[in-house]
């Protein structure tokens, strides 16, 4: 037994008609703490895929919505930085007798390898307490009923929320999927039949690498474009992304903004976000993945997610001329 879940309302709406939201993300919230370059550690860092693919949505558009879960434990400076990315909270549910999941993040590969049972270990505990809080079914608030795109970030093929998306697909809405595909979940196999139903799909390089079984982008892209979705952008870090679209049948090569990279946590998540506004708005991988990139620049220049300002969104437009620009055939 558990106690009742705490729903965080949306104070624009109230008393007022819903209003309907055009992107709805899910995905985890997850309280970071990051070892900096100089051997400096930052603490209580708002992470987690949900709060960073809402981010990099809302920086084009102002309609996005959240659909995560917590604890009530959430300390004062997450919280805020949740509450400055100006996205709706209706679909935020906290949970009294569960704790938010924290997670401690290694600076080097060198450090990871000094750390590797240590760290298996406290991935082994937050995988727990991520499932128990996962397996908590959170309804759909009814601004939520008629988005233009719903993305979900998860690793969990029976996860509930999948097939309230693929509902919602039938009903018109775009189904985009970033799964998390790690070799410590060994989810792979019961993903692939997901990733054939939807619309929009972003996996990592070497996830998409494995199950291509190759590791040239271009034959990763030709694998990955006969899975089924209409979009399919492929993130690979350091070397940009890698796009195409069924209509247009043309892969492409999107290269990085070049920022000044302070922390990459969450870039993916960000790329995401990003991605389902510019594929909502132009139906073009191309640009799509330009969207993307943008949004996930503006993630690794510093620690946690920027606030949400005009200002920024300016500065996103103009990076988008530069990131179109760069792109190449693949």
């Amino acid at each position: 037994m558990y106690h009742p879940a705490i729903f965080a309302r949306n104070e624009k709406n109230l008393g007022e008609k819903p209003i309907m939201i055009r992107y709805v993300v899910y995905g985890k919230i997850i309280i970071d703490t990051i070892k900096c370059n100089d051997g400096s550690i930052v603490e209580n860092v708002l992470g987690g895929g949900g709060p960073q693919g809402a981010f990099g949505a809302r920086l084009w558009d102002e309609s996005v919505g959240l659909l995560t879960r917590s604890g009530t434990d959430i300390h004062a400076s997450p919280e805020r930085m949740l509450m400055d990315i100006d996205v709706d909270l209706s679909g935020w549910v906290k949970f009294p007798d569960l704790s938010t999941a924290h997670i401690k993040y290694p600076f080097n590969e060198r450090e990871y390898k000094d750390r590797r049972d240590e760290l298996l270990q406290e991935i082994s505990r937050l995988t727990a307490g991520i499932n128990e809080m996962t397996s908590r079914p959170i309804p759909l608030p009814p601004e939520y009923k008629k988005p233009d795109v719903i993305h979900l970030i998860t690793e969990h093929s029976g996860d509930l929320m999948i097939e309230r998306a693929l509902a919602l697909k039938e009903a018109g809405s775009i189904f985009s999927l970033e799964p998390i595909l790690m070799p410590a979940y060994h989810n792979q196999d019961e993903m692939l039949p997901i990733i054939y139903k939807v619309d929009v799909v972003t996996p990592d390089f070497p996830a998409a690498s494995a199950i291509a079984g190759s590791e040239d982008p271009l034959d990763v892209m030709k694998y990955w474009s006969k899975l089924g979705p209409s979009l399919i952008a492929i993130r690979h870090s350091s070397q940009g992304s890698y796009t195409w679209d069924r209509e247009h049948d043309q892969f492409w090569h999107i290269p990085p903004v070049p920022v000044e990279v302070v922390d990459v946590t969450g870039a993916g998540n960000c790329y995401g976000g990003g991605l389902i506004a510019g594929w909502n708005r132009t139906k073009d991988a191309r640009i799509a993945g330009c969207y993307a990139t943008v949004s996930a620049s503006f993630l690794v220049r510093q620690y946690g997610l920027p606030k949400m300002t005009s200002k920024l969104q300016s500065e996103a437009k103009e990076l988008l001329d530069h990131a179109l620009a760069s792109v190449k055939p693949l």
